[in-house]
Protein backbone atom coordinates (compact mmCIF):
# COMPACT_ATOMS: atom_id res chain seq x y z
CA UNK A 1 0.00 0.00 0.00
CA UNK A 2 1.36 3.53 -1.14
CA UNK A 3 1.64 6.08 1.05
CA UNK A 4 -0.69 8.99 1.61
CA UNK A 5 1.08 11.71 -1.11
CA UNK A 6 1.74 14.82 1.66
CA UNK A 7 3.64 11.88 3.85
CA UNK A 8 5.15 10.76 0.45
CA UNK A 9 6.08 14.17 -0.45
CA UNK A 10 7.33 15.38 2.77
CA UNK A 11 9.62 12.10 3.54
CA UNK A 12 11.00 13.22 0.00
CA UNK A 13 12.33 16.71 1.00
CA UNK A 14 13.46 15.14 4.21
CA UNK A 15 15.48 13.18 2.04
CA UNK A 16 16.59 15.81 0.46
CA UNK A 17 17.43 18.02 3.18
CA UNK A 18 19.70 15.39 4.83
CA UNK A 19 21.62 14.69 1.79
CA UNK A 20 22.82 18.16 2.29
CA UNK A 21 23.66 17.61 5.94
CA UNK A 22 25.58 14.31 4.79
CA UNK A 23 27.69 16.49 2.16
CA UNK A 24 29.34 18.47 5.13
CA UNK A 25 29.29 15.58 7.10
CA UNK A 26 26.36 16.13 10.05
CA UNK A 27 25.60 12.99 10.09
CA UNK A 28 23.73 12.49 13.00
CA UNK A 29 21.10 15.67 11.92
CA UNK A 30 21.26 13.16 8.82
CA UNK A 31 20.65 9.74 10.61
CA UNK A 32 17.02 11.98 12.36
CA UNK A 33 16.25 13.23 9.56
CA UNK A 34 16.31 9.95 7.47
CA UNK A 35 14.57 8.30 10.72
CA UNK A 36 11.97 10.99 10.23
CA UNK A 37 11.70 9.49 6.44
CA UNK A 38 11.40 5.80 7.00
CA UNK A 39 8.52 6.71 9.89
CA UNK A 40 6.69 8.86 7.34
CA UNK A 41 7.43 5.83 4.41
CA UNK A 42 9.08 3.07 5.77
CA UNK A 43 8.60 1.37 1.97
CA UNK A 44 10.68 3.10 0.35
CA UNK A 45 14.37 1.66 0.07
CA UNK A 46 16.01 4.70 -0.38
CA UNK A 47 15.67 5.89 3.26
CA UNK A 48 17.15 2.88 3.99
CA UNK A 49 20.01 2.99 2.17
CA UNK A 50 21.02 6.80 2.84
CA UNK A 51 20.65 5.69 6.55
CA UNK A 52 22.41 3.11 6.43
CA UNK A 53 25.49 4.77 4.77
CA UNK A 54 25.33 7.89 7.51
CA UNK A 55 25.61 4.39 10.14
CA UNK A 56 28.41 3.64 7.72
CA UNK A 57 30.41 6.83 8.34
CA UNK A 58 29.81 6.74 12.14
CA UNK A 59 31.60 3.08 12.20
CA UNK A 60 27.61 1.88 13.85
CA UNK A 61 27.89 -1.58 11.99
CA UNK A 62 25.35 -3.29 13.56
CA UNK A 63 22.85 -0.50 12.29
CA UNK A 64 24.56 -0.56 9.09
CA UNK A 65 23.73 -4.20 8.74
CA UNK A 66 19.85 -3.80 10.40
CA UNK A 67 19.26 -0.68 7.72
CA UNK A 68 20.76 -2.94 4.76
CA UNK A 69 18.82 -6.19 5.53
CA UNK A 70 15.86 -3.57 5.71
CA UNK A 71 16.31 -2.34 2.30
CA UNK A 72 17.09 -5.58 1.09
CA UNK A 73 13.73 -7.07 1.77
CA UNK A 74 12.13 -3.98 0.28
CA UNK A 75 14.54 -4.12 -3.16
CA UNK A 76 16.22 -7.34 -3.15
CA UNK A 77 17.78 -5.91 -6.82
CA UNK A 78 19.59 -3.05 -5.38
CA UNK A 79 23.13 -3.52 -5.92
CA UNK A 80 23.97 -0.31 -3.92
CA UNK A 81 22.44 -1.84 -0.57
CA UNK A 82 23.74 -5.29 -1.36
CA UNK A 83 27.30 -3.67 -1.72
CA UNK A 84 26.62 -1.53 1.90
CA UNK A 85 25.81 -5.11 3.40
CA UNK A 86 28.41 -7.19 2.05
CA UNK A 87 31.26 -4.05 2.95
CA UNK A 88 30.22 -3.93 6.15
CA UNK A 89 30.63 -7.97 6.47
CA UNK A 90 33.62 -7.90 4.43
CA UNK A 91 35.00 -5.12 7.35
CA UNK A 92 34.13 -7.24 10.68
CA UNK A 93 35.21 -10.62 8.62
CA UNK A 94 31.83 -12.43 9.23
CA UNK A 95 30.15 -14.87 7.25
CA UNK A 96 27.63 -13.91 4.45
CA UNK A 97 24.47 -16.33 4.26
CA UNK A 98 22.99 -16.23 0.53
CA UNK A 99 20.51 -18.63 1.30
CA UNK A 100 19.96 -22.35 3.21
CA UNK A 101 22.65 -24.13 1.58
CA UNK A 102 25.29 -21.54 0.86
CA UNK A 103 27.56 -19.36 3.08
CA UNK A 104 30.74 -17.65 2.21
CA UNK A 105 33.36 -16.44 4.72
CA UNK A 106 35.18 -13.18 3.79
Amino acid sequence: MSPPLAAAGQAEQLRLDRNAYFKICRFGAAIEAYTEAITLCPNIPVYWTNRALCHRKRNEWTRVEEDCRKAIQLDHHSVKVCLYFIKEKLLLGETISFGASSQVKL
